[in-house]
């Protein structure tokens, strides 16, 4: 509580805590009007603060030297920092090269890296109380605080700041039942319930989840993956109107729809969702086919019989990797010429999680049988150009950008 108390000066964001009524929330829920007095403005927003706001906050995040607007980068813990959860922003604008760019003191400060926006924003949120944030400017550091809205009884979780730094999603649901979940989207003309989403027990930790949410490059398209399985639900919207529902069978997704009515047969949900990153253009994974929707071609199938996993496009967006589970439990990796066409081509067996660092850098890690059963063993990094596969010095990826992850 102190932290949250020593921040509050620092708040940038427009926000409010009120408690609507029962009748005002169940109103906004089918309507889709105004449903807190939270705001999310960060462009009109000055990014001063008190001079010991900034010496808290200093030692924080630390960069050297510029960073290019269109660098690819990456959020990674680096081997030699491995068990102390410190995190690093890798440029890899010389792929061969690469250097440390920032450096994020996550453990000294008590916070986590939520979401890597571009390569001069990142999301940072606080691990202690509150959903607590801040977006943060790159090289310089500049924190622009914001906290989601709390009414009594309820609780809220970031989804994704949009690149266009004018809009915030999220969902909020009862704290009790976990009923009343909805996804929000706000903008500095207010908040939005945009969709229901339906009841749900929440889940542990599986090999079959991905990222909640993510927007296009360019802001025009955000989707949101809700993952209590069976009901996975895959929803994509255009500023506050939703264009894409992939629902449980008997059950809708507008903000005027009720509790779920069935539930996805076994193995036909969807998932493992990927925006292109040079166009808005959504890939993800459902009923044992790969799917590829545009707001103007709708839904066609991609990648026909194709149980991807950890689905990941080149910076440039002329390559994509997946992972394919193996009948011994292992996976192999493809890899596919988007920009030219052509089929999956096997890159390597026995390897998993991939994620492209930049262009032409693949990172992944090797796998194996143990004892206990499948496990991985060691990070590697292939490089495309060259066809060859070294160990690296990266333990585990948060993020990158602008190549795109289901993941990462």
């Amino acid at each position: 509580m102190m932290r949250a108390a020593g921040l509050a000066s620092l708040f940038l964001f427009a926000f409010a805590c009120g408690s609507p009524s029962t009748s005002t929330q169940a109103s906004a829920a089918r309507t889709g009007q105004t449903s807190t007095n939270f705001t999310f403005d960060l462009r009109s927003s000055s990014a001063n603060v008190s001079a010991a706001s900034a010496a808290r906050t200093a030692s924080w995040i630390t960069c050297s030297g510029a960073i290019g607007a269109a660098d690819p980068v990456a959020v990674v813990q680096l081997h030699s920092a491995a068990d102390t959860g410190e995190l690093v922003m890798r440029d890899y604008v010389d792929p061969r090269n690469p250097r440390t760019a920032c450096q994020f003191h996550t453990q000294q400060a008590g916070y986590g890296v939520a979401q890597l926006i571009d390569a001069h924003h990142v999301v940072i949120a606080s691990n202690e109380c509150c959903q607590l944030f801040a977006v943060v400017d790159l090289p310089e550091v500049r924190f622009h605080w914001f906290q989601l809205p709390r009414p009594a009884g309820f609780a809220g979780w970031l989804l994704a700041v949009s690149p266009r730094l004018d809009e915030v999603a999220w969902t909020s649901n009862n704290d009790s039942t976990g009923g009343d979940r909805r996804v929000h989207i706000t903008t500095k003309a207010g908040d939005k319930v945009v969709a229901n989403l339906p009841e749900a027990l929440g889940r542990c930790g599986a090999a079959n989840i991905s990222k909640d949410a993510a927007y296009t490059h360019s802001g025009g398209h955000l989707y949101v993956l809700d993952q209590p399985l069976p009901d996975n639900t895959l929803l994509v919207f255009q500023s506050s109107k939703q264009v894409l529902s992939v629902a449980p069978p008997g059950g809708g997704s507008g903000v005027a729809s009720g509790p779920r009515l069935g539930a996805w047969p076994i193995g036909t949900q969807p998932e493992m969702a990927v925006w292109s990153p040079t166009s808005e253009t959504l890939f993800y994974r459902q009923n044992g086919d790969v799917w590829q929707w545009t707001q103007a071609a709708g839904a066609q199938r991609y990648l026909p019989g194709v149980n991807w996993y950890y689905p990941t496009f080149s910076a440039d967006g002329s390559r994509l990797a997946y992972a394919v589970p193996r009948a011994d439990g292992l996976h192999d990796i493809y890899l596919i010429d988007a920009a030219h066409g052509g089929s999956p081509q096997l890159l390597k067996g026995a390897r998993t999680l991939p994620v492209f660092l930049n262009s032409n850098q693949l990172w992944y890690w090797s796998e194996g049988q143990g004892i206990c059963g499948v496990g991985i063993n060691h990070p590697l990094v292939y490089d495309i150009a060259d066809g060859s596969e070294a160990a690296s010095i990266v333990d585990q990826v948060v993020a990158v950008w602008p190549a795109t992850s289901s993941n990462f």
